[in-house]
């Protein structure tokens, strides 16, 4: 066993990553650099040379900047973004990439055109225990509990076609719409990668809750099985439930990426759903969007999104779709906007006449008749 204690550096001058933020940091007595690197492992790395990320998102939300030669500690895991990077978790503790400001280090697989290349780190090693014994954000998760409520919060899921869709500016205007009709409201966000962000922007927006995958003990859900994915949600809406009214849940990317395609077709998971908002950057998307979700039995109460932004995208999506496009002004003036967002999405026992396709791609299509009568 290589251990190396951690008196061999200024610890205090380590800059965290947010993925590290639940963890206990003075459990760390040292690190080891021949450990094989797992998905969500502890890793202390030194910058080598700025790419991409210029900055790292700490445990506070403060973006700090990064210099050569800076120690930061950071997470393994996988990486998911189309329009930044694709990565994996390392072989071994050797030189990689930060992928992700929010603290991802992985072996880069490929990048979008106009993204530079990323930061380029050097891991010494994998923080360890006294005993020697690997440090991972798993280790600091929420526990999983059951739900210790005669009544079930309700919970409001939004979906999207895709990075950038808009959701989370859904989620949040749904938040504000809740607080203002007086409900203690719960933000949750099951899958992406860390990063405080959207935490922020629901915190902002008024929840009175907010916690993601991170909090469930992944640094990012890239690569995750269904069990997992399912699990993470089951955590994360009993911790809402807690103490909230009405839950808003996001599932990042859009619904071809692979585990909300996974989620989205678990009847595990649909049970959880009341009731669903699809966001979309254009009223294409949100027809393919709405169409799909109708395949699965699940019938969206409204569109909303980035497509919004245009009066006339907006006017178009609604046509298309034939469900309410809100908008943000919408969302804080229309005093219905609440019973419309909680409108079940699935209003009978039975599903519509549809089959389900396996794999990505379209949930198979139903007829216009079947279409109209799934509405």
């Amino acid at each position: 066993m290589k251990f190396e204690n951690m008196d061999t550096l200024n610890f205090k001058a380590v800059k965290r990553a947010f993925v590290t933020r639940n963890v206990r940091i003075e459990d760390a007595k040292g690190f080891r650099s021949d450990l094989k690197p797992r998905n969500g492992d502890l890793c202390i790395a030194r910058v080598k040379q700025l790419g991409h990320h210029q900055k790292i998102e700490q445990t506070d939300g403060r973006r700090a900047r990064m210099f050569p030669g800076d120690m930061i500690i950071v997470a393994y895991s996988n990486r998911y973004a189309t329009d930044q990077f694709e990565g994996k978790v390392p072989e071994a503790v050797e030189p990689c990439s930060l992928v992700a400001a929010g603290g991802i280090a992985a072996t880069l697989l490929s990048r979008h055109s106009s993204t530079r290349k990323p930061t380029e780190i050097e891991p010494l090693g994998i923080l360890c225990r006294e005993d020697g014994s690997a440090m991972n954000v798993m280790d600091y998760a929420l526990p999983t509990a059951a739900i210790d409520r005669t009544v079930r919060p309700h919970m409001a899921l939004v979906v999207g076609s895709g990075m950038n869709a808009g959701k989370t500016t859904t989620v949040s205007a749904i938040v504000r719409v809740a607080k203002r009709a007086g409900l203690k409201v719960g933000a949750i966000k099951i899958t992406g990668t860390g990063a405080g962000g959207d935490l922020w922007f629901y915190k902002d927006s008024g929840a009175k809750v907010t916690v993601d995958f991170t909090d469930a003990g992944y640094a990012a859900t890239v690569g995750l099985n269904l069990s997992q994915l399912e699990t993470i949600a089951d955590t994360l809406y009993a911790e809402a439930a807690k103490s909230c009214d009405i839950i808003i849940a996001e599932i990042a990317d859009g619904l071809f990426q692979t585990e909300t395609d996974l989620l989205m077709k678990s009847p595990k998971f649909q049970n959880m759903v009341d009731s669903v908002l699809f966001a979309s950057g254009d009223p294409m998307g949100a027809l393919a969007g709405v169409r799909h979700l109708r395949a699965l039995g699940l019938i969206p109460s409204a569109v909303s999104g980035a497509l919004t932004a245009s009066d006339l995208a907006a006017k178009e999506a609604a046509a298309a779709t034939g469900l309410p496009a809100l908008t943000l002004s919408e969302f804080e003036k229309n005093e219905k906007v609440l019973s419309l967002i909680m409108k079940p999405a699935k209003p009978t026992k039975t599903a519509p006449p549809v089959g389900i396709a396996t794999g990505l791609g379209l949930a198979k299509d139903c007829s216009d008749e079947q279409f109209t009568a799934a509405v």
